[in-house]
């Protein structure tokens, strides 16, 4: 059943008092949308990993589109999630660091679909403080805690799975839905079932795989940064989470709904590589850090009809995306005083069109366990720039030519240094959450 917003049910009436042809809008598409933890850009085996097997979100891939430069908002997890729901940058949100908590005042994501006429639900973890998921506007939902597992299933992963098919058989057949699916895995501790580990252990015996990246990423300030893909217990959650998402994509056929569902992959940080978990290379470390080993992610889209099988977008995209790309696609009015720091990529989404946009920025005025300091960051087209807070030191690359950013070019490209410099103190001073003399001091509310 077609289901039409106020607007469209005018514009309709109007058309028909004129005489005018009327082209009926499409049902408005389910929506599922996975989110992984600390699953890093090269941890899919159509991002390039030859240990971990993801056979069902690598064929995923292969029928919808996958994103090569997709980007989260913050270098760890509570930021990031709080920019989906909020389509805001961390340092206007205010949620800069893991635990961190946001406005309770937010018509985030979920509500606007709710309000838009979404069934809405959440499974996992959640992480944004004091604003819950039914704040949120997730009229279903079950929060689950890092330490439920169970012997059998240590990340909980397996009942995220149980959660969601529940809900997808006790749907309302006459609305849409937002199903908002959230795995611990593969975040520490490292733990999956017994079976699945051995699996994984004879395979590392059997063959051991080799590194495969640039030299000169062997560490980061003081600690080790991991090389190689080799650790049998992160191999077992990376296949818990494809056998997951299966699982869902089979009972979602067997609803009659796939045709119609957008179904949404992706990570809330790069993979941990500075603590013995994954490798990231040849992009430069990883969670914590603002290289591109931190804030680089996979990231896949696929709906039957729409996206066409075999896309892939080399175009930077962010978390705060989302959120407008999601109403549009949804039929649904943007909110740009909510969502304001997100750009609409439907249609690149779609292989339709490019987007206008030139510049990414990131704010972590924190220090991280994984060995960061704090840091901000901007990416302007191909142009990469690292500011060590601490330090008032700049780093410069080009990421088009050194993607793992090895080479500093601060000082070969005086003008480029100073025009992003520039570009990043002028967001900086602009942001509510950053104080104009001192980044790393976040202000006072």
């Amino acid at each position: 059943m077609k289901r039409f917003t106020r607007n469209t049910l005018v514009c309709f009436l109007i058309c028909i008092g004129l005489g005018l042809p009327v082209k009926l809008p499409a049902a408005q598409p389910n929506i599922l949308f996975f989110l992984a933890d600390d699953l890093g850009w090269k941890d899919l085996g159509c991002y390039g990993s030859t240990f971990y097997e993801t056979p069902h979100l690598d064929k995923l891939a292969s029928q919808g589109i996958r994103f090569t430069q997709a980007y989260t908002s913050s270098t760890v997890c509570s930021p990031t999630r709080a920019s989906i729901i909020t389509g805001q940058t961390p340092a206007r949100h205010g949620c800069t660091n893991y635990g961190g908590s946001i406005s309770k005042s937010h018509i985030g994501l979920a509500k606007a679909l709710a309000n838009g006429g979404y069934q809405t639900f959440f499974t996992g973890k959640w992480h944004i403080g004091n604003l819950t998921p039914p704040l949120a506007g997730f009229q279903r939902s079950q929060e689950i805690s890092a330490r439920a597992g169970t012997p059998d299933d240590p990340k909980s992963t397996r009942r995220i799975t149980a959660n969601t098919v529940k809900f997808l058989g006790e749907l309302n057949s006459d609305q849409p839905f937002f199903a908002y699916v959230n795995y611990h895995a593969v975040h520490l501790a490292l733990r999956e079932a017994p079976e699945l580990v051995a699996k994984y252990q004879a395979k590392l015996k059997a063959e051991p795989p080799k590194t495969v990246g640039p030299t000169g990423l062997q560490k980061e300030r003081d600690r080790d940064n991991k090389q190689i893909q080799n650790i049998p217990e992160y191999a077992a959650m990376m296949e818990g989470i494809d056998d997951s998402v299966a699982e869902i994509l089979s009972v979602l056929a067997k609803t009659g709904r796939a045709e119609n569902t957008l179904v949404i992959f992706t990570s809330d940080n790069g993979g941990l590589s500075t603590k013995p978990c994954t490798s990231n290379l040849p992009l430069r470390a990883g969670k914590g850090w603002a290289y591109e080993g931190g804030i680089r992610v996979p990231l896949i889209a696929h709906w039957p009809g729409r996206i066409s099988s075999g896309l892939k977008a080399n175009v930077p995209v962010t978390s705060m995306d989302f959120y407008p790309t999601l109403l549009n696609m949804a039929g649904l009015r943007h909110l740009p005083k909510q969502h304001i720091d997100g750009v609409d990529i439907s249609s690149l989404m779609l292989g339709e069109s490019a987007i206008e946009r030139e510049t990414l920025y990131w704010h972590y005025p924190h220090y991280h366990g994984a060995g960061c300091i704090p840091v901000g960051a901007l990416r302007y087209r191909n142009w990469k720039l690292v500011h060590w807070f601490g330090e008032q030191r700049y780093e410069l690359y080009d990421l088009e030519s050194d993607p793992s950013e090895l080479k500093d070019l601060s000082t070969e490209h005086p003008q480029e240094l100073l025009l992003l410099k520039g570009r990043l103190t002028k967001w900086q001073q602009s942001m509510p959450g950053i104080r104009f003399d001192s980044p790393n001091t976040l202000r006072k509310k």
